[in-house]
């Protein structure tokens, strides 16, 4: 039987931090070339009525000199704390929090490999978090599944860029 670990890369090239705001330096980064999807998890803990804006970031350099924005249609969000675990989907092209006075609010996000500029070998991606207020903590991560090659946990192919 199959761990989670021997399907899922879990990735996080920054770590967590307190009062946190922004993830904006392209150190964050992470390779699709051997995986098909990747899901971002941002979890922001607010101590007051904050804002942020999230923007998704692509490049075909491992330095992120020539990102662009990657389009996205919609995201998931719970800006209910810790009192449920439902996630409920958002139509949007780009996420500005707003979340709520005090709590836990987690955002995710799904990429395909396919959604990367493929023309122009864009195979790096990272999320883009800039003027987030309010923060307490903060902690993101990248779960890349779909592996292009078998493997298992001790041989999957690394998701960091550099």
């Amino acid at each position: 039987m199959k761990r989670l670990a021997d399907n899922v890369k879990i990735t996080m090239p920054e770590g967590p931090g307190a009062a946190v705001t922004g993830y904006t330096t392209a150190t964050n980064c992470i390779d699709m070339a051997n995986y098909r999807r990747c899901r971002i998890v941002l979890a922001v803990t607010q101590s007051g009525a904050g804002t942020g804006t999230v923007t998704l970031k692509q490049a075909a350099a491992a330095d992120g000199s020539d990102e662009k924005a990657l389009t996205f249609a919609g995201y998931l969000k719970n800006e209910t704390g810790v009192t449920t675990d439902a996630l409920t989907a958002v139509a949007a092209t780009t996420l500005t929090t707003a979340g709520p006075t005090t709590g836990l609010n987690v955002y995710v996000f799904e990429v395909r490999s396919e959604e990367l500029d493929q023309a122009n070998s864009f195979r790096y991606l990272r999320l883009n978090l800039a003027s987030l207020s309010n923060n307490t903590a903060a902690a993101m991560w990248y779960e890349l599944y779909d592996c292009r090659n078998t493997a298992g946990a001790d041989d999957m192919p690394t998701g960091i860029s550099a």
